[in-house]
This record gives C-alpha cells, structure tokens and sequence, in this order.
C-alpha cells in the first residue's frame, strides 16, 4: 500500500496571516529553514502562500530596477517600499493544494509538473500540513 499525504506531511506547519511584514516572513524562512509559508485565515483556511523564491525576486527585482535605473532618492524609496510589503502583496493567490488522501506518487508528479517545493495539506479548506 502507498503512503499517502498524512503519513508524511509535516504536521507542525509554520504559517502566517495576510498582514504579516516581509521582515518577519524573512525571519521565519531563516528560523525555520521552510522553503514555503502558506498564508492563513484565523480558522486556518489557506488564503495563498509565499515561497522563498517569491521573496528573493521581490527584492532582487526592486532593488535591482532602482539601482540601475532610478536616482538615489527612488532607490530609497523603493527601498522602504520592499520592507512596507505584506503577505498578503506578495503571496500566490491560487494555491496547488492536495487533501490527506493523496498518494506520493501524485504529489511528488504535481510539484515536479509544477515545480514546487511544498504543497499544502487541506481537509475542508483547512491546513493540516
């Protein structure tokens, strides 16, 4: 018999809400070592979620097209800019979910298809891992 979702998810998900700074979203990824934070509702329905890779090209792409392209005074706003955004400014809205049930064989073919690096456990919308 297969293993399914529930036998290996991580069941201590680390997550965070939609107001969440970019600062502490930083500081989960490093104290965590998580490659991906689903953004949650208070009753833990998922509302998106924000990988690493969605961080490092946020900052690499404002920064890089003030840098290059703007004055010192719009590098520094932009600069404020980057560290005023939110979870909720930066998440992926439409979230690749599977339920407990899902065999690994499905998943690992979805986040290879896909290409993703974690993929939120749901049962009736709300995480489970």
């Amino acid at each position: 018999m297969s293993k399914t979702a529930a036998d290996i998810m991580e069941k201590n998900v680390i997550t965070a809400q939609k107001d969440t700074s970019i600062f502490d979203l930083v500081d989960m990824f490093v104290e965590n070592n998580v490659n991906a934070i689903p953004i949650v509702q208070d009753d833990k329905e998922i509302i998106g979620i924000i990988a690493v890779a969605d961080v490092e090209k946020t900052t690499v792409n404002l920064l890089g097209a003030n840098i290059y392209y703007g004055n010192l005074k719009e590098y520094q706003q932009g600069f404020k800019k980057l560290f005023a955004c939110t979870a909720e400014q930066l998440m992926t809205k439409k979230v690749i979910m599977a339920g407990p049930d899902a065999t690994i064989e499905d998943l690992a073919s979805v986040m290879v298809a896909e290409h993703l690096k974690a993929i939120p456990i749901v049962k009736d919308k709300k995480l489970l891992g």
